[in-house]
């Protein structure tokens, strides 16, 4: 077994077992489980508890790879960098919604190799591995043939960091389009839906990597397209981000532009 395929191993199971730690502290929370980091942006215990799991044991099976987290930042400087969200969709997860996910990725050299998430109230495991396709649960995935505007769903995530106008406006363009949208407030979440073939694009104006990596490696091995800065600037500042089935992409494209 080569050593890509052992980090796939290991991540899958690493994902649901932080899954199952996140289920079972948010049945056991008590007060104070939930804190704020701002305006509508929330972090809760098992958020730094899972990521501490992932941590510990990536660093116990590979101590050499480098590691960054949304909790706990950057560690080591290896050119095998584990990117890792420990939940995503954490206003979701802390409401017992269940549009959250795990997401892991293994990078060398920047270039994203391994991606897993993990939505443990859907039940859905689903991974990649660069150049040999993309699953859920086992079963091989491909993004949507749609390419009728009028049949298109595009999913959007809205960034604080950017204005809510533009934001606003571009859900406009997109019904003045034909096309009908969703936002489900998990990049993770709204990127499988595009491997799956539920939606046909996913647009973001701005998301850090350990949002997002896991699920483009999905979407582009499940036959879509990925649209953003280069990895190693993403890695660093995030990056808008489009990832698409291929046959709406400049029609979404145009709107973005204008938007």
């Amino acid at each position: 077994m080569n050593s890509e395929i052992s980090r796939l191993e290991f991540a899958k199971s690493l994902a649901l077992e932080a899954g199952k730690l996140a289920q079972d502290m948010r049945t056991k929370a008590s007060n104070g489980f939930i804190k704020s980091k701002g305006l509508q942006d929330f972090v809760t215990e098992a958020d730094r508890e899972v990521e501490r799991l992932i941590k510990t044991r990536i660093a116990a099976q590979y101590p050499d790879d480098a590691f960054l987290g949304e909790e706990g930042g950057s560690q080591g400087d290896s050119t095998s960098l584990w990117v890792v969200d420990p939940i995503d969709g954490t206003a979701n997860y802390m409401r017992n919604l269940p549009d959250w996910a795990i997401s892991i990725a293994f990078c060398q050299s920047n270039v994203i190799q391994i991606g897993v998430i993990y939505a443990p109230d859907m039940g859905n495991l689903a991974w990649a591995k660069l150049g040999d396709g993309a699953y859920v649960d086992d079963k091989p995935i491909h993004v949507s043939d749609c390419s009728d505007p009028a049949m298109a769903l595009i999913m959007m995530g809205r960034s604080s960091r950017r204005p809510v106008k533009n934001y606003l406006n571009m859900v406009a363009a997109i019904f003045d389009a034909g096309m009908e949208y969703r936002r489900n407030g998990a990049a993770t979440i709204g990127l499988l839906a595009v491997a799956l073939g539920r939606a046909e694009s996913y647009y973001e104006a701005h998301v850090n990597a350990w949002d997002a990596f896991a699920g483009m490696l999905l979407v582009t091995e499940a036959g879509g397209t990925s649209n953003h800065d280069g990895n190693t600037a993403f890695i660093q500042d995030g990056s808008k981000i489009l990832v698409g089935n291929g046959h709406i992409d400049a029609r979404l494209q145009a709107i973005i532009d204008l938007s």
